[in-house]
């Protein structure tokens, strides 16, 4: 009899030593884009004994998720001793780190394991990107010397769980679908693209300018809130009398202007927004912009790749062109978005609802 229990003992031991290694090093990252109702998300949490909001302070790991209907985690961060955020203070990650990386590393111990990084004279934190994956390593001045923390998100257009084994290279300059029926078909793809799970783990890349200049403007308030972007304060009379505005690096093809701005104070975060049309009343130059800009995002941004489209009736002109929203539970929403304000100036542009990690 205590032969049969000193066994059992041993089994349950074995299975848990099993279990708690489950998720540790790299692996851990294989967390990245599953659903918080998913049976990994389950065991990941049991291992690092995560509470309501994600986090083990003693363990020093917090992890975030998307706030949609389909929750996402979308970044994992891993502290050294002592770091603190919203009076949290939270102590050293001691298990082996993702790609071996110690909080005792300097900057040429992280290039050797990362490769170059991205970061700027009195930064506090560089940029790394490794087999799909963004890092960013915070440390506790601009003097870069000691690690404060580490996150690690999916790169910007990885659809699905990150795997490890995955081919996370560019693939060749995908061949075209044909485009989507035009905003006249109402008809969302949302249930279409939910029944089809998202396994797939490469970026589909494409030389249109477009599409480049739409994914730099999502990667850059991802991951760094446009602050790389950001140039100059401008002045410039817009649709919505924002007075902080920003000129910035990017120009999407097609557009009129585009900008950063701030509102209401000049201490507010940061948003984008791209200007296709204006006009000082109804012009057949908005449907047309409209049809050649929906039509481009619907090429690029497709349901197989976890996109969903929506249509909602603009109710400063019923019968106008409808307001088509782009979302992606990973990284936010894109909007082709037709307004008309009480001086009846017309606008048509895009806005960005991104996810921050």
């Amino acid at each position: 009899m205590l032969r049969s229990v000193y066994i059992l003992l041993l089994m349950s031991l074995s299975v848990h030593s099993v279990f708690a290694d489950e998720y540790s090093g790299t692996k851990m990252l294989e967390i990245l884009g599953e659903d918080k109702n998913s049976d990994a998300f389950t065991k990941f949490r049991t291992q690092y004994g995560l509470d309501k909001a994600l986090k083990n302070p003693d363990l020093g790991i917090k992890l975030t998720a998307s706030h949609d209907s389909v929750s996402l985690i979308t970044a994992i961060t891993l502290t050294s001793a002592g770091y603190e955020t919203n009076g949290t203070r939270y102590k050293q990650f001691s298990a082996i780190l993702p790609f071996s990386i110690s909080f005792n590393d300097d900057l040429t111990a992280l290039e050797r394991k990362l490769g170059p990084g991205k970061g700027s004279d009195g930064d506090d934190k560089i940029k790394y990107k490794k087999d799909g994956i963004t890092i960013f390593v915070f440390f506790k001045n601009s003097e870069k010397k000691k690690i404060a923390y580490i996150k690690f998100t999916q790169n910007i257009g990885l659809a699905g769980p990150y795997r490890i084994d995955g081919n996370h290279d560019d693939p060749p300059m995908a061949e075209l679908a044909e485009i989507e029926p035009s905003h006249k078909s109402i008809k969302s793809e949302a249930g279409k693209a939910a029944k089809k799970p998202l396994t797939k783990s490469k970026p589909r890349t494409y030389k249109d300018p477009f599409y480049n200049s739409i994914m730099n403007v999502i990667e850059s308030g991802e991951d760094e809130m446009f602050r790389d972007i950001k140039k100059d304060a401008m002045t410039v009379p817009n649709f919505w009398n924002y007075k902080y505005t920003y000129s910035t690096s990017i120009s999407i093809p097609g557009e009129k202007y585009n900008m950063l701005y701030s509102f209401p104070f000049e201490s507010s975060q940061l948003d984008f927004v791209s200007v296709l049309e204006e006009t000082d009343g109804p012009d057949p130059a908005i449907e047309t912009k409209y049809n050649e800009v929906e039509a481009k995002l619907k090429e690029y941004f497709k349901p197989s790749e976890g996109w969903t489209y929506s249509y909602t009736i603009n109710s400063e002109d019923p019968y106008g062109v409808k307001d088509f929203e782009l979302k992606n539970p990973k990284l936010g929403s894109i909007i082709l978005d037709y307004s008309i304000n009480p001086r009846g100036k017309h606008v048509l542009y895009l806005r960005f609802l991104l996810q921050y990690t």
